[in-house]
């Protein structure tokens, strides 16, 4: 296996800092190198199945580099499954804060909203607005999360010695 495969695509063994940090600058070119590809494949089915493919495959790498990481520390990947579920609980509160209760309180308690499209698209319509002018901040707090825990794993010595991941 080539040193860039394994770098990526293969969860055992471990890494240190400096490859760490080299992974993580390759995957963030990688990511936004996606997104720019993804505006020029339009919104057809090729981009659909494109974007369900890339998802699976910067889940892997992820998975990949920061575990290797973890493992250097002398950790498992439990770290990096409870980011993934901090940042589903925060990214749920976050669009609960920001109207969801309120529209799903209006929708729920009203069931004369579900014959009225007019009224219900007043209630779609505040959701937005408050959504919209709250995004900015659940962006940067999304982004932090993943940001401080990779400062973590790029900061923190790994362990000299053998542990039980290599």
């Amino acid at each position: 296996m080539t040193p860039v495969i394994k770098l990526f695509l293969s969860p055992g063994g471990r890494m240190a800092r400096r490859p760490f940090i080299i992974a993580v600058i390759a995957f963030t070119a990688f990511v936004l190198a996606q997104k720019y590809l993804l505006v020029y494949t339009g919104n057809g089915l090729t981009n659909f199945l494109l974007e369900f493919a890339l998802f699976f495959l910067n889940l892997h790498i992820i998975m990949s580099v920061f575990g290797k990481r973890l493992h250097d520390l002398g950790r498992s990947f439990w770290p990096l499954i409870g980011l993934f579920s901090l940042m589903a609980l925060v990214f749920l509160v976050l669009i609960l804060n920001y109207g969801g209760i309120e529209y799903f309180d209006t929708v729920m308690a009203h069931p004369e909203y579900a014959g009225n499209e007019e009224a219900m698209q007043k209630v779609l319509k505040t959701y937005q607005d408050r959504l919209a002018a709250g995004l900015p901040k659940a962006n940067w707090i999304m982004a932090a999360l993943p940001a401080l825990f990779t400062l973590w794993l790029a900061v923190a010595p790994g362990q000299a010695d053998k542990n039980r991941y290599g």
